[in-house]
């Protein structure tokens, strides 16, 4: 993403509006939010229950207390997050020490990486942040998911509070779930009784009132005083009304402006009086001065304001175009939209749109552009625009809609061509690929543009991939790339990249070849700046991992395809929660199965993804019979076969033959199960379907059957190419032995990765030593001499690792980076690597390979590695085992390498060694009391406010009869704790 220049807005105050006459102190609820637990503060109620003035008591409190104070209080233009992050940036620009280089230095990348290196800059501050974000409605479900990335990224000691209406677009659920996130809904933010009476005391003619909305309690007040049923913009109308006439023109002028300023009222051609902001707040008007003598109106106010300028109608049309105009050279484009069309100039409004729809378009700003085109009445919006609004619904999941409207463009020339794609879109969501190919046909012969071409070659060649005319296809797509390459379409080019990986996975491809190319469409994505296209690729990543029996490196994945799904809700939402199901059934969690499919398919709904239901219902079919719920299964089921006869023309149901004979071979149809089997061969199966037909089929046909050998034989081809027999997991009580011998069982289902087997290999000894200090090595006892950090840390990775990619090298070694510096960077490192092992004595092959597209330590290599010691014995309930593994650990991991895979697994070890020194402690207490307590110190000097091995030690301590030893050392530990939980 790159970072344009807005226009700059006036910077709020860093310490929040000033208060308001007669304004009562929310104590009990300043108390609350002041707790220093309080990470992330959501005040979501509707106008008027006084969220904007609880902050700023809150802003002013910490202003008080010494803490810096960053205020933004946002507006319909946040909803482009590019406009959202450089407002951020200009609001923390004035915080003490606060640089701001990584943020600059993230043009270019995308969003998600903007907001990330922004978090980053402020968690760098040598002090605590209070970041204050009002109005977050404003926000659209783009930019509000990336405001909640950002909040959620805020380190240690900084806290932040949003207000607004709604809190769901801003995704902070997983915050929410851990605890961090602290919310005062409308129940919490009403007055309590004694506020209430507080606030009444001031209007002694006042009856008692059970209302508690603050806003609601200031009108009963002041209807009983007036004598008049009052609502809040009718209140608002009257306080303008008694205005002098004087203000007629400013006043005129604010209804068009989302904030005033005098610099704005100039810019419209109107000159305010000097002390306009104190005569406007002390008629009594909602509104909220900041410090910097910039003016936010209430939204009732707003409207009671718009109201007032209709009735004028002498000056609403000439000041309303001059406003739009301003609003349009701020590059505010809803606002000067929706101006237009008040001043009574749609054209004009429609004019706005048709230049800002194509960059809103290529950014998948969809929201926003959906906000963009109703604001425009409907007789203004001419075939192309509402050829956009059809996208706008594709996107949104309306595809009913969408259809609709965009079947009335097919046949208008202007239009019919991006009609057809849009329509071969919706045909491909719901599996009929062969209305897709014909409807991009059509498209590509009604002459379209090179964007548009390489549009509807992409569905074309998506469409001849799924009907089997794979070799088509690669043709199609690679004239789609070369088009795309030379008209400079970033975007396409991912698709592409994509649509590759896709046609690779009904083919016997390497997977580290369809890795490469996975990776290479998630760079390309990057650079263009879309989070829904590398959700998708994250998901594949996913599968590639759980095909290989790789399931904590498959989690991670789905990890990452979640985090930008959340930013980017769309249709891949289903296959991302459909690949969750199949790793978490493949961990042997069927209930976390069941609820993930079960997600899937209310996103497939959602989204009109029609062709993976029959799919999903299968497997929901079998996991209820397997629990025990035959009336769930039976439903399913029934639910599977109508959606297979409703959609004949879709693979996924024509796959359903595999599904189909599974359940008749699991209840004893033998019969139907193999002609199910077999004419599943015959359609269009991935490696996994592939591998589980063949399995079955093995298992049913008599060893005396000449096909049996076929089956088994192509069996271990299909598991010798995956390595694992992972995707049989689920099938294994059914099969017999001899059906998956030959396969390795995948890695532990556990929630950490499991330590990479070392090479076994008589010859060459490699000794990597990486704990305790910088990577050390010895060939044959001769020690290595790493003269360079960065191939030290390679070799450090592949002892560790196994063999690796060069995408997973360059992401390990640069932290992410993507540029081709950092991939030179990589291969200059394996060289000098391979050249330092090369020179040692007794080396004479290459001892680091470039293998089935991963890099390696050679086989020919016996190596050992320190960490694995320690990695190991974790689960080990062995006495000596446990303490190999104590001796080994001599101190952190690589404590001098910064980067983040380093961090991490240094983290994991240093658990890994306090679980070894703990269980050895159990183990031997009671027979080796001496041992025990060098387990317990030694726990200790890894964590000092280690609880359990310091109640361990005095108890041993005691025992052995150094009671004022134990003593001590627990006025020891009591200190340290202390100074922990003050720090």
């Amino acid at each position: 993403m790159t970072i344009p220049l807005f226009p700059h807005r006036p910077d709020r105050s860093q310490q929040g509006p000033t208060p308001l006459p007669h304004e009562i102190t929310r104590t009990h609820l300043l108390a609350d939010l002041t707790r220093h637990d309080r990470r992330i503060a959501a005040l979501i109620a509707p106008a008027g229950y006084g969220k904007t003035t609880l902050l700023g008591q809150l802003a002013r409190a910490a202003h008080a207390a010494g803490q810096a104070v960053a205020w933004l209080t946002l507006t319909h233009d946040e909803a482009d997050p590019a406009r959202l992050a450089q407002e951020l940036a200009r609001t923390c620009g004035s915080l003490p020490d606060f640089r701001g280089e990584r943020y600059r230095a993230s043009a270019g990348l995308s969003q998600e990486a903007a907001f990330t290196a922004l978090a980053r800059d402020l968690n760098d501050l040598p002090h605590h942040l209070l970041l204050i974000v009002d109005q977050t409605e404003m926000l659209g479900g783009t930019a509000g998911a990336c405001l909640g990335t950002f909040l959620a990224s805020l380190g240690e000691g900084h806290r932040s509070a949003v207000a607004g209406f709604d809190l769901t677009h801003l995704r902070l659920g997983r915050v929410l779930a851990r605890g961090g996130v602290h919310l005062l809904g409308a129940g919490h933010l009403a007055f309590t009784d004694g506020e209430a009476e507080q606030f009444l005391s001031r209007y002694p003619d006042a009856p008692p009132s059970p209302e508690r909305w603050p806003l609601g309690l200031a009108l009963h007040a002041a209807a009983s005083e007036s004598g008049s049923t009052l609502t809040p913009q009718a209140y608002q109308s009257e306080l303008l009304a008694a205005l002098p006439a004087q203000l007629d023109d400013l006043l005129d002028a604010a209804a068009t402006l989302p904030s005033w300023s005098t610099a704005e009222f100039h810019a419209l051609g109107v000159t305010p009086p000097a002390d306009w902001a104190q005569r406007l707040l002390g008629a009594g008007l909602m509104l909220r001065l900041h410090g910097d003598g910039t003016v936010r109106p209430h939204e009732v106010l707003v409207a009671a304001l718009r109201a007032r300028l209709d009735g004028r109608p002498d000056a609403s049309a000439a000041l309303t175009r001059r406003a739009a105009q301003r609003a349009e050279q701020q590059r505010r484009p809803l606002d000067a939209a929706r101006l237009y069309v008040q001043a009574g100039d749609a054209a004009s409004a429609a004019e706005l749109a048709h230049r800002h729809a194509p960059s809103l378009e290529e950014q998948g700003a969809f929201d926003v552009l959906r906000r963009l085109l109703d604001t425009l009445p409907p007789e203004c919006l001419d075939a192309p625009l509402r050829l956009r609004l059809g996208l706008c619904l594709l996107h949104a999941g309306d595809v009913t809609r969408a259809e609709t409207a965009l079947r009335d463009l097919q046949d208008r020339p202007d239009t019919r061509p991006g009609a057809l794609f849009l329509l071969s879109v919706i045909a491909s969501r719901r599996g009929d690929s062969a209305r897709q190919l014909r409807l991009a046909g059509q498209g590509l012969d009604a002459g379209p543009d090179d964007r548009l071409r390489t549009r509807l070659l992409r569905v074309q060649a998506s469409a001849l991939n799924v009907l089997g005319q794979q070799e088509q296809a690669r043709e199609v797509t690679h004239a789609a790339l070369t088009l795309a390459t030379d008209t400079a379409q970033h975007g396409e080019q991912a698709h592409l990249l994509a649509l590759l990986s896709g046609l690779n996975a009904f083919t016997r491809t390497p997977l580290p070849e369809r890795e490469a190319v996975v990776r290479a469409g998630l760079r390309a994505y990057e650079r263009a700046g879309l989070h829904a296209g590398r959700a998708r690729l994250h998901a594949s990543l996913a599968h590639l991992h759980r095909l290989q029996g790789q399931l904590q490196e498959a989690h991670d994945e789905l990890l990452s395809a979640q985090k930008l799904e959340q930013i980017s809700p769309g249709p891949d939402s289903c296959l991302i929660h459909e690949e969750l199901g199949d790793l978490r059934r493949c961990q042997g969690q069927d209930g976390e199965a069941r609820a993930a499919y079960a997600q899937a398919m209310q996103h497939a709904e959602l989204h009109g993804v029609t062709y993976v239901q029959a799919s999903l219902a299968y497997k929901l079919a079998e996991l209820a019979r397997q629990a025990g719920q035959p009336a769930a299964a039976r439903t399913w089921l029934a639910q599977a076969r109508s959606w297979r006869v409703e959609h004949p023309n879709s693979w996924n149901t024509r796959a359903a033959h595999l599904h189909e004979g599974i359940l008749a071979a699991q209840t004893g149809q033998t019969a139907a199960a193999l002609a199910h089997l077999q004419d599943a061969l015959h359609s269009r199966l991935d490696l996994e379907e592939q591998v589980r037909a063949h399995a079955w089929l093995a298992q049913l046909t008599p060893d005396t059957d000449p096909a049996h050998t076929h089956y088994r034989r192509e069996l271990t081809v299909l598991l010798a190419l995956l390595g694992s027999a992972c995707v049989l997991r689920a099938d294994q009580p059914h099969l017999s032995q001899p059906a998956t011998a030959g396969s390795h069982e995948p890695d532990s289902p556990a929630p950490r990765r499991a330590p990479h087997p070392s090479p076994t290999a008589a010859g060459v000894t490699l000794d990597v030593r990486l704990l305790g200090g910088g990577v050390q090595a010895d060939v044959n006892g001769a020690p290595l001499r790493l003269a360079h950090s960065k191939p030290a840390e390679l070799l450090a990775w592949l002892a560790l690792h196994g063999p690796s990619t060069r995408e997973q090298l360059v992401d390990a070694l640069t932290d992410g980076g993507t540029e081709q510096r950092h991939v030179d960077y990589v291969k200059i490192s394996v060289r000098r690597l391979r050249a330092t092992l090369s020179e040692t004595p007794g080396v004479s092959f290459n001892p680091v390979e470039f293998h089935a597209g991963q890099y390696r330590l050679s086989p020919q290599f016996t190596l050992r590695v320190d960490a694995h010691a320690v990695q190991t014995a974790r689960q080990s309930h062995d006495p000596v085992t446990l303490l190999q593994a104590l001796d080994a650990y001599t101190g952190p991991l690589l404590p001098q390498v910064e980067s983040s895979w380093a961090g991490d697994l240094r983290l994991e070890l240093e658990e890994d060694a306090i679980g070894c020194a703990l269980r050895l402690a159990e183990l031997v207490h009671g027979t080796d009391p001496e041992l025990a307590a060098r387990a317990c110190r030694h726990a200790l000097s890894i964590d000092p406010f280690q609880q359990e091995a310091t109640r361990l030690l005095v108890s041993l301590t005691r025992s052995a009869g150094g009671h004022e030893a134990a003593r001590h050392l627990e006025r020891v530990c009591q200190r340290r704790l202390d100074h922990q939980l003050s720090a």
